[in-house]
């Protein structure tokens, strides 16, 4: 997905974008694989590596970008946490809320993560945030309907203003698309492991279901690569 641009109706077309993969394909994939080994993911073909791995991030580090408004980063969400909570240890999915600086309605639902994040409910609510933008098609890109919303999940009204318009979410939403751009991200949604490596269902044979294996087998390797070994 490249970045949007111009004064058109952005998130109707970015949700069309998002909808390019198909749940019929989604759902044929999580089938199981009949009378043949499964091949390893490919580089190049199911993952690529970054032109620029980002400086500094752990080997088994995981992040997904993802956007409130694209449907698989939905269809993502609970096959992507469930995954990591079968690790050991559990792994931690660092959330990246895909925006651009010329795009006010992925800005806005950057700020809505945000605000969660300071309240530590982002995760708790990422589901609802879900269900409420893509299947009830409510827009929560003020703070006047966001807070609403948050008030009707049992979130304080108080809190959630107050975390809303602080200097600190301000700060995050400002640099959301740089983080963004860091992880050489365009599409939505993608998860790199150890700053270096990254998959998507545009990449991964499958789609969305197909990204989860692709993920655990970055992963995997990056847990057996030693630890002064580069390039894993």
């Amino acid at each position: 997905m490249s970045a949007p641009t111009g004064k058109k109706p952005i998130k109707q077309s970015l949700l069309r974008v998002c909808a390019a993969l198909t749940l019929a394909a989604a759902a044929l994939a999580l089938q199981a694989p009949t009378g043949r080994a499964e091949a390893a993911p490919r580089a190049g073909v199911d993952f690529v590596r970054l032109p620029h791995p980002v400086a500094q991030a752990p080997r088994q580090q995981v992040v997904e970008v993802f956007w409130y408004g694209c449907e698989h980063s939905y269809q993502l969400e609970t096959p992507l946490d469930d995954w990591a909570a079968r690790q050991s240890p559990p792994v931690h999915i660092t959330r990246i809320p895909a925006a651009w600086s010329n795009t006010p309605v992925m800005l806005a639902y950057a700020r809505l993560y945000y605000t969660l994040d300071r309240l530590g409910a982002a995760q708790q609510l990422a589901l609802p945030a879900f269900h409420a933008v893509l299947d009830e098609r409510r827009s929560l890109t003020t703070e006047d309907t966001a807070a609403d919303w948050a008030a009707e999940q049992g979130v304080d009204p108080d809190a959630f203003r107050s975390a809303y318009e602080s200097a600190q979410v301000q700060q995050e939403t400002e640099a959301a698309p740089a983080l963004r751009e860091s992880y050489d991200v365009h599409e939505m949604p993608s998860v790199v492991v150890g700053g270096t490596y990254r998959t998507s269902p545009f990449l991964a044979d499958g789609g969305v279901a197909g990204t989860v294996p692709v993920v655990d087998y970055l992963y995997q390797r990056a847990r057996a690569a030693a630890p002064e070994r580069q390039g894993w």
